[in-house]
């Protein structure tokens, strides 16, 4: 999406980092606005490993968005276990993306993970719901559903200091 790319500090998604989509409710576009990246993931022969997802993903609609099913891998450890699930994922050269939907998490924890994506040059994306605190990471965005799709705000990010936002017609 390149009105997505034009918000984002490296002209879309960074490779390395944790990024923290915060979303009022589940289903409201928050991985369809991923799709492209992990159908791209996929496609590259990496793994897209999603910890703990609240519901099962459904095989034909991630088929249908491009991404090759052989690559998945949907892991459900207890509650307490999905940070230290994710570190490990993210340290594997392997994983091309991580997306994880943990529960609270501790700043500590936050930054070993951060650390296990930077050496592992995987993309990590933390998937929380708006009303938890928010977490130390590289990137934050807010979704907020629309009439006409998703509005995206930059909460946080590296390169700026400043709140930008646009709003993006996604595709069912």
């Amino acid at each position: 999406y390149s009105a997505l790319d034009d918000l984002l500090p490296e002209e879309g998604w960074p490779s390395d980092a944790l990024v923290e989509l915060l979303v009022p409710q589940w289903g409201i576009g928050e991985l369809q606005l991923l799709r492209p990246a992990m159908a791209a993931a996929t496609a590259e022969g990496g793994w897209l490993v999603c910890i703990a997802p609240p519901h099962i993903p459904y095989a034909p609609a991630l088929q249908n968005w491009g991404i090759d099913l052989r690559r998945l891998l949907v892991v459900r450890p207890p509650e307490r276990e999905v940070a230290w699930v994710m570190e490990q994922a993210l340290r594997q050269t392997r994983c091309a993306m991580v997306l994880a939907w943990p529960g609270s998490l501790k700043p500590v924890m936050v930054r070993r993970l951060q650390l296990a994506a930077e050496e592992g040059r995987t993309l990590g994306i933390l998937l929380r719901q708006k009303q938890q605190t928010p977490l130390p990471v590289a990137l934050r965005l807010s979704l907020t559903p629309q009439t006409d799709g998703v509005k995206i705000t930059v909460l946080k990010s590296r390169a700026t200091c400043y709140r930008q936002s646009t709003t993006l017609e996604l595709p069912l």
